[in-house]
């Protein structure tokens, strides 16, 4: 059963509980109007770096380490969100001086959260596997107060710039000094390798390659040789006893001396001929690593003098640059919500809310409080109507009860207009000399 049924129901549902409606609606106001005085204003301050390309070819230069720009700027970016350098940034621009009750921690997390470090990228038609390289960088932070906010942002724009020039430099100077102690190092390599060949070769001379046909002429040269001494042993042999003896003694001694050391050359060449396999394998073998050293020198020889060539462009700052496209400057109107948009807003949801408790309380407690209502749902017809007499006890709690609302309400406007004086010192009255 509902004793709502018509416009005039509703009418004087609302007289009735005016008062309820009153103080719900003025205090949900007077709370939605502290919340957005309470509410601090946020400031964001933009600057935006360029990324230049290089002004040299990279094929003039192919040693340059053309490093990922996208890399190079996470790298940039957890250097400058490191802990040291978020304090040292806190203290240089007087951050969170209003909370010096918040403890270090919490004032470095709030900074990090307030900055926003975002690649400016090119989109590209059609589908590439690879991310687009970026041609820009912002740097954006949020503070309440617009002159930091842009002072912090140019701060850490100029630190973005300095860290990648920093960067670059001090990978074009680690690959030179890499490829200079590589050259050394191959140098050095390749001049103990060539004494190791030459002392080879010494130690092998007979031996070598291009000995060896030398070596098996004088061993055929040789056993000729030793088969003439033979022969001459045999015919002085065989005409000893027409010979004095100390003459036959003499050339036999001879002889035998001939063919001692023919032999003994024979067995040396022959020596020689059987490691010449083996000494032939080592020495190619060493010659191969000397070859493997050269290429390598000449390749490290190259690259140092590209690296020697991109220290100089990057000296010069021919190469791929951050340049500043727009300093941040002191933002004139904060990009939080309006603080008159959330006080409405309260208030509009609290009448609504006071309205939607009035007819709730309506409906779990219904009454019949007129003719109209007693026939439409009880089809009776009254023959009197008798009107709501109030007696005095009842006069008196009713006026106590709007008394005591007008008081409140009363006593609510001073706090709530000594809130908006510390949230708005705009509107501070003026204090007479």
């Amino acid at each position: 059963m509902s004793a709502i049924h018509s416009l005039s129901d509703v009418t004087r549902l609302l007289r009735r509980r005016l008062w309820l409606v009153v103080v719900l609606t003025a205090l949900g106001s007077a709370l939605s109007v502290a919340f957005a005085l309470s509410r601090p204003k946020v400031f964001e301050a933009t600057a935006v770096i360029q990324i230049e390309t290089p002004q040299v070819s990279a094929a003039a230069s192919p040693q340059v380490a053309a490093t990922d720009a996208r890399l190079r700027l996470q790298l940039i970016e957890q250097r400058l969100m490191a802990r040291d350098n978020v304090v040292a940034l806190i203290e240089k621009h007087d951050l969170f001086t209003q909370h010096a009750d918040w403890p270090l921690d919490e004032k470095v997390f709030r900074l990090r959260s307030a900055t926003r470090i975002t690649p400016i990228t090119v989109r590209t038609e059609g589908y590439s596997p690879i991310p687009p390289t970026p041609s820009g960088l912002s740097v954006t932070v949020s503070l309440d107060d617009p002159q930091k906010a842009a002072a912090l942002a140019n701060d850490l724009v100029g630190s973005v710039i300095e860290q990648n020039r920093e960067r670059r430099l001090e990978t074009v100077r680690e690959t030179l000094d890499f490829f200079t102690a590589e050259e050394v190092r191959v140098n050095s390599e390749i001049t103990a390798l060539e004494a190791r060949i030459v002392e080879f070769k010494r130690a092998n001379t007979d031996a070598l390659p291009e000995s060896t046909a030398a070596l098996r002429g004088e061993l055929s040269s040789l056993r000729e040789a030793l088969l003439t001494i033979e022969r001459e042993i045999v015919t002085l042999e065989t005409r000893s006893d027409r010979q004095r003896p100390e003459v036959y003694a003499r050339q036999t001694g001879q002889l035998n001396e001939q063919r001692a050391l023919v032999t003994g050359r024979i067995a040396e060449i022959e020596a020689a001929l059987a490691a010449a396999p083996r000494v032939e394998r080592e020495l190619a073998a060493l010659t191969r690593d000397l070859t493997r050293l050269q290429d390598q020198l000449g390749t490290i020889t190259r690259a140092r003098a590209e690296a020697e060539m991109a220290s100089m462009l990057e000296a010069r700052q021919q190469q791929e640059r951050f340049e500043i496209l727009e300093t941040a400057v002191p933002p004139e109107q904060p990009v939080s919500a309006s603080r008159r948009k959330i006080a409405l807003a309260g208030g509009v949801a609290s009448l609504i809310a006071a309205l939607g408790l009035v007819l709730t309380l309506e409906i779990l407690n219904p009454k019949l409080r007129t003719a109209s209502q007693l026939r439409d749902e009880l089809d009776i017809i009254p023959v009197v109507t008798i009107p709501v007499v109030r007696l005095p006890h009842e006069r008196r709690a009713r006026a106590l009860r709007l008394a005591g609302a007008v008081i409140a309400a009363i006593l609510m406007l001073p706090l709530l207009f000594r809130l908006v004086q510390d949230r708005l010192p705009g509107l501070r009255l003026p204090v007479p000399n």
